[in-house]
């Protein structure tokens, strides 16, 4: 892939700190890789969800390691007095690409006014650079919300093929390109203490870990990793590391309570802050990635940054980046007994086959290669073909 002639003036438009999150991180460190080649501008929300309708506790990140960087936070999902004020930054700004980090239906109304106002009276042309193309439980409200937003754009980057597929049937004139989730080096697995040092932090000493990490809503399929405990022989000290915050009543999963009181479970129920996250992947065998729908999964490339193998399961883009046997195993969803055939198959194993895998597959989720999509669908959308 080509390198552009000369350095890109590159406007983004997403979520960064103050903000928590997933899609804050990425699109922070997204800036970074775009800044050390090209003229880069973050223009962030200030506002995103109104507090009525967010499930968490909070919306901002109150840890003591912040992932920041400089930007402009501009954009209310809420006022359009600051839709406007974003278009006119942006086109002072002179971009030639406008690229937005997007995750779902609600900013359609902003992003998709901004991104309308930059094309139409800018001729700044538009990428939706997509984290979900379609959100996990979807009405005709959204439908109508995201034809708004993506006729906007000349080019889509998905990250698994299952949303390119998604982005092509929405804008089948559109180019479309798809680019792997790239893997973090954010959270200091330089640094991260030994596994036996996080075990005994946390108390696990002499356990065999599985980590299930992250936001706790349904379609992440916790139900069946608590019953894939519960069929484990508790003899083998099989020992499942909760840890995230419960966008559900906790009542939703029953089984909770009695693996807790039998010491075949450790719950941390809350958003634990960026510097807390090395030991609970220290202290973790395997992460595990139970999903009954998923299209990509952020938290499956913070893993692999710690060298901790994957078992997850057959949806979405999961298994265009989990290699079965190489960096962990797949499974079927919704199916306990598979999720503790494979357990068990990775403790009979070789670790050292998993880190060898691992190693490999780190290079292939480089921010270097997203940055090479992005300046290609920079050159392709300045220079369409006849």
């Amino acid at each position: 892939m080509s390198t552009p002639a000369r350095p890109l003036r590159i406007a983004v438009i997403g979520l960064t700190h103050p903000f928590r999150g997933g899609i804050a991180h990425y699109t922070t460190v997204l800036c970074r890789a775009l800044g050390a080649k090209h003229t880069t501008q973050l223009f962030a929300l200030k506002r995103q969800y109104p507090g009525l309708l967010f499930p968490g506790s909070t919306q901002l990140d109150n840890s003591n390691r912040p992932i920041e960087i400089d930007h402009q936070p501009c954009l209310d999902s809420l006022n359009p007095l600051s839709w406007f004020g974003t278009y006119r930054r942006i086109r002072d700004f002179q971009p030639d690409l406008l690229l937005i980090s997007w995750w779902h239906p609600f900013l359609a109304p902003a992003f998709g006014s901004v991104a309308r106002l930059c094309r139409r009276f800018a001729r700044i042309p538009v990428c939706f650079l997509c984290h979900n193309a379609l959100p996990h439980e979807r009405s005709w409200i959204d439908n109508v919300l995201l034809r708004y937003a993506y006729s906007t754009a000349a080019a889509f980057i998905a990250h698994s093929q299952e949303d390119a597929d998604n982005l092509q049937l929405f804008r089948p004139d559109a180019d479309v390109r798809q680019n792997p989730h790239p893997a973090y080096d954010e959270f200091g697995a330089d640094t991260a203490p030994t596994q036996a040092a996080a075990r005994e932090e946390l108390g696990l000493t002499g356990k065999r870990v599985l980590l299930f990490f992250g936001f706790i809503r349904a379609y992440k399929g916790l139900q069946y990793l608590l019953e894939a405990i519960e069929k484990l022989p508790a003899t083998d000290a099989y020992h499942l590391l909760v840890v995230g915050e419960f966008y559900e009543p906790v009542s939703d999963y029953p089984a909770l309570a009695g693996l807790v009181s039998k010491n075949r479970l450790t719950l941390v129920d809350r958003y634990v802050a960026n510097e807390e996250v090395p030991k609970f992947f220290a202290a973790a065998d395997l992460l595990v990635v139970p999903y009954v729908t998923a299209t990509q999964s952020g938290v499956i490339q913070i893993a692999y940054s710690f060298d901790v193998p994957v078992i997850a399961t057959r949806v979405g883009g999961l298994p265009e980046v989990v290699d079965d046997g190489a960096t962990g195993f797949l499974v079927s969803p919704r199916s306990s007994d598979a999720l503790v055939t494979a357990i068990q198959k990775y403790y009979a194993a070789d670790p050292a086959t998993f880190r060898r895998g691992i190693e490999t597959a780190r290079h292939l989720y480089s921010w270097d290669r997203m940055v090479s999509t992005i300046e290609a669908v920079a050159e392709a959308v300045q220079n369409p073909p006849p």
